[in-house]
């Protein structure tokens, strides 16, 4: 019961993401995103506000609006953002709840960035 107890609180406990490990571009909303990006900058912005105070996860979550590179990738579920990136040790994944105002997935965001382009 101790070694269940223990596995358990060392699990939840509060862990920092590793923000060196956010790539340079990010494929997003079938597109390549990189710095002076609105859509990276933000998303870059909000991790390096939020390096402490995530649970590790090992749950699989259904990918909605995911920032993905190869080594690093972020999903954003509601206030939920889900990170996970390559260690030497595989991929742990990561979680915790932040507040924002992104839209909730690519296909909004992508007609907010057209009309926006077009001048509607």
């Amino acid at each position: 019961m101790a070694a269940i107890t223990t596995t358990y609180f060392y699990i939840i406990r509060s862990q920092e993401i590793r923000i060196d490990f956010i790539p340079e571009q990010f494929e997003f909303c079938d597109k390549y995103i990189s710095k002076g990006n609105s859509d990276y900058d933000e998303i870059v912005r909000i991790l390096t506000h939020h390096t402490g105070g995530w649970t590790a996860s090992y749950t699989s979550y259904a990918p909605i609006r995911v920032y993905y590179a190869p080594a690093f990738q972020v999903n954003v579920i509601g206030k939920q953002v889900i990170v996970s990136y390559k260690t030497d040790a595989g991929y742990p994944q990561f979680i915790k709840l932040i507040k924002h105002n992104w839209p909730k997935n690519c296909t909004k965001s992508s007609e907010i960035t057209i009309r926006n382009a077009m001048g509607r």
